[in-house]
């Protein structure tokens, strides 16, 4: 089996933790047009056991010029749209040869700019609990067209989702605080800064500018977030989820202790926070990158976050 296909999946997980339910916006009920559906390839495909463990079975070889979608099991909840990540583990095998099946969980945002088209079509419209059997061309499997098969080839998925969260904090505005950064939000939710002239502030702030309605993070959760940094002094951007392209995961914990953290004026602004808000941070060098600064990041500098909390999985 191809060996991007598990790397296309797991890049960046956090494998030993489990996910909770979302408390996301996506599509109601009934509200979703999925852009894939089932045909004669994924209709073959049966999977028994548990999630991101199933066995699978299905007739070889695997052929299709477009990706084919089959529910197995329906969940219930908001359904996945363009934008949203969707949290979930994986089964995945060569259309080949069913007994060559990988496990793996998976974070996938639905943005065909960062993410195969076979894996938006496949689960776009999935919700919490679905078991979704897809059979994906490999010229689809790939965001590089140079790289793409040109025959019609295809490999096996079971998807098994966990959560979907939206892609933007979803919670009530905010009465803005006097002293801070102005924050104005696009409509897909993307952020932008405007640093006040003046005196670079030497003490943490931070202010909730979305209030959610979820869970109250605690520290050692991981976090499902959006996030843009940028630096006081001469406004430069040095960290943007939102250029990359996908949402990414953060644990509530110190980074000098664990390197999936955050600096720890980020850490205690997010601790007690809820799900689904956002939260404006700014961060002097004593409770950020000190004396030695980090990439895009000078020694000594106040920096300034916007975080998105999209979700949160229990400490374990």
């Amino acid at each position: 089996m191809r060996k991007s296909l598990a790397l296309i999946l797991s890049a960046g997980l956090l494998a030993t933790l489990s996910a909770c339910a979302s408390t996301g916006s996506g599509l109601a009920d009934g509200d979703c047009s999925p852009l894939a559906q089932p045909g004669s390839a994924s209709e073959t495909i049966t999977a028994t056991g548990d999630p991101g463990a199933a066995t699978l079975d299905f007739a070889t070889p695997l052929k299709s010029k477009q990706t084919e979608r089959s529910v197995l099991t329906a969940g219930s909840g908001p359904a996945a749209q363009v934008g949203d990540v969707i949290w979930g583990k994986a089964v995945l095998a060569s259309g080949t040869d069913a007994s060559s099946a990988q496990q793996t969980p998976f974070m996938i945002t639905l943005d065909e700019k960062v993410t195969p088209p076979g894996f938006t079509d496949a689960l776009a419209c999935a919700r919490a609990g679905d078991r979704i059997a897809a059979v994906i061309p490999a010229a689809q499997a790939t965001t590089d067209a140079t790289q793409a098969p040109t025959d019609d080839s295809a490999d096996a998925y079971v998807f098994d989702i966990t959560s979907v969260y939206p892609g933007a904090a979803t919670g009530a505005a905010e009465p803005a605080e006097a002293g801070f950064p102005s924050v104005v939000t696009a409509p897909d939710g993307r952020p932008g800064i405007t640093i006040p002239s003046g005196t670079v502030p030497t003490d943490l702030r931070y202010t909730t500018l979305k209030k959610g309605s979820g869970d109250t993070v605690a520290e050692g959760d991981v976090l499902v977030v959006q996030s843009l940094g940028v630096v006081w002094d001469d406004k430069s951007v040095f960290a943007s989820t939102w250029e990359d392209g996908m949402a990414t995961q953060i644990r509530a914990a110190d980074i000098s202790t664990d390197q999936n953290g955050v600096v720890p004026g980020l850490l205690k602004a997010l601790v007690g926070q809820t799900i689904g808000s956002q939260v404006l941070v700014v961060v002097p060098p004593a409770d950020g990158f000190g004396d030695t600064g980090t990439t895009g990041v000078p020694a000594g500098s106040t920096i300034v976050y916007v975080v998105d909390i999209l979700g949160a999985n229990p400490a374990s």
